[in-house]
């Protein structure tokens, strides 16, 4: 009897003991079944339809709208300088003065001589008249007249050469001689810019030679400041090493700015007005695909896309996507389709 007591406890044990395991194996089972599909935080972006301008950037340099090295025209020694290093001149100023005595001596020389040639001219040509002088005695007394007459013109050159002008109005730089000195014929007086106005030089790559033409304004960032300018000059050929075109357009300069400060040009090359643009972060890659996740009543969903225009942090998107989307941006290497999600924080492309 008492051994049969006995079997009955450790049989009502071990019912016990399987009840326990039991109900532990199926706890730890329905803890799994929870714990594979967790909701996962994400960042979203809301789609919108923006206006976006596909812009270029480039590299310019300012440079004067005038601009000259000044050169003596002619030899001869420094009479006088009209001009102080570094200011303004009127165009037509005089500069230099160079000597031009001994030319306005010769001047005087030639024009007694041309009074004396003159007289001997009319002479020979009353005696022609009666019969008292031949053709050929007046065709010399012609001639002698001319020269003289061109010699006094060439004089007259030289002499108003020596004053040496300035070409433009505009700012003049250093000089590096003195009154007395001697200067050679093309030896440097000083140089002249214009820098009223500015000429900005850039070039873009060939392709988008037919993107730009003359009239479009650019946008020029220098010394802090954000400028309009018209372009007026395109070169109608390509640079066979760079493959790019030479473009310039011209600044009036109220700011100041120098020639050859550092300068960058922003050039809208495609306007849309109502462009779905998206991060370029957000777009996965597949086998000859594009595709996003969008996140639909609390699960990613995953749909293809056609992208258009790139920059360097956004995409156009033609075809996949409607403003007032939602798109994942954030853990896309771990989203799976169906996958449950919560956005903790959305953006747009306005306020990025």
């Amino acid at each position: 009897m008492k051994h049969s007591t006995f079997l009955s406890y450790l049989c009502l044990i071990g019912i016990i003991l399987g009840l326990f395991v039991s109900c532990k194996k199926q706890g730890a089972g329905n803890n799994n079944r929870a714990g594979s599909s967790p909701v996962v935080p994400v960042d979203g972006f809301v789609v919108s339809a923006s206006r976006f301008e596909n812009t270029m950037t480039a590299t310019a340099n300012l440079l004067p709208a005038e601009s000259v090295e000044i050169k003596a025209p002619v030899s001869g020694t420094v009479l006088s300088i009209h001009f102080k290093e570094g200011q303004s001149v009127s165009a037509g100023q005089s500069l230099v003065h160079i000597d031009d005595r001994i030319w306005e001596a010769q001047i005087k020389g030639y024009k007694a001589q041309l009074v004396s040639a003159r007289s001997d001219l009319e002479r020979k040509q009353q005696l022609l008249k009666a019969e008292g002088a031949s053709q050929d005695e007046v065709d010399k007394a012609q001639s002698t007249v001319d020269q003289l007459e061109a010699k006094i013109d060439e004089l007259f050159v030289y002499v108003s050469l020596a004053a040496v002008p300035a070409p433009f109005a505009g700012r003049v730089g250093m000089r590096d001689f003195s009154v007395g000195a001697y200067l050679s014929a093309g030896q440097v007086i000083t140089t002249i810019a214009q820098a009223s106005k500015l000429k900005i030089d850039f070039n873009l790559p060939g392709k988008y030679v037919g993107q730009i033409k003359v009239g479009d304004q650019i946008k020029l960032l220098a010394g802090g400041d954000t400028l309009q300018a018209p372009v007026y000059a395109i070169n109608p050929v390509v640079d066979e090493a760079s493959r790019s075109i030479q473009v310039r357009a011209l600044l009036d300069n109220k700011t100041g700015l120098a020639p050859g400060d550092f300068a960058e040009v922003e050039l809208p090359l495609d306007v849309t007005d109502r462009a779905i643009m998206i991060p370029t972060s957000a777009v996965v890659p597949e086998l000859g695909a594009e595709t996003v996740y969008l996140a639909v009543n609390g699960k990613a969903g995953k749909r293809k896309i056609t992208s258009g225009l790139r920059t360097d942090k956004y995409v156009q998107v033609l075809d996949g996507l409607s403003a007032g989307d939602t798109l994942i941006t954030s853990g896309l290497m771990q989203i799976r389709e169906g996958m449950p999600v919560k956005i903790r924080k959305t953006e747009s492309f306005s306020n990025l």
